[in-house]
């Protein structure tokens, strides 16, 4: 059976994250500009660790940095947090790929299944790669590049993609083994 993890204000997964008022101002106001979400709190635990997260964080889901649009980047981060079974960051990230796509309705169909959301080929492909990056990392051939390529995608889009995945194999891993609790906002937001 699952363990049930709490919602009550401070406790929000498996590990002791500090209430709101315990955290240094600087910590305060990196929670604040998240949204004081789950997964903010949860790092706050550590102060070197949120700093790291939300730098890396920001600089890969920038709206305006990037090279592939930032819904290309949410796509991604769906289907790898779906891939892995990451309730947090799924939700967290449907929701975003629902407002870079102006469509929450193709954005849960993505995140339920994306086999079955009419993606476009280029949508697909990059579905595909980031399902294997998860899955087999090492099934991945030159022929998965070159079918990219034709899509439009240059090499260092290509990596991009690869980072993008990478990360959220990475940030999925942490999230998941801390428990971290999807917040409420999320699942009304999607309704």
């Amino acid at each position: 059976m699952a363990e049930v993890l709490s919602t009550e204000t401070h406790v929000i997964g498996r590990l002791d994250v500090p209430t709101h008022d315990a955290l240094s101002d600087d910590l305060r106001q990196l929670v604040e500009q998240h949204g004081g979400d789950n997964w903010i709190r949860a790092l706050s635990l550590n102060a070197d660790t949120a700093r790291r997260f939300t730098q890396y964080f920001e600089k890969l889901f920038s709206a305006t940095g990037g090279r592939l649009p930032l819904d290309e980047r949410e796509l991604i981060a769906v289907i790898v947090s779906r891939t892995n079974g990451c309730g947090l960051c799924a939700i967290h990230h449907a929701h975003a790929l629902g407002e870079a796509l102006g469509d929450r309705v193709q954005a849960r169909r993505i995140a339920l299944d994306y086999h079955l959301a009419d993606l476009s080929a280029r949508q697909l492909a990059l579905a595909e790669i980031a399902e294997t990056i998860t899955t087999s990392p090492r099934a991945i051939t030159r022929k998965d590049f070159d079918r990219l390529r034709t899509l439009g995608l240059d090499d260092a889009d290509i990596l991009e993609a690869i980072e993008t995945a990478s990360w959220f194999n990475h940030t999925n891993r942490i999230f998941i083994a801390a428990g971290v609790v999807p917040d409420e906002k999320y699942f009304s937001a999607l309704a």
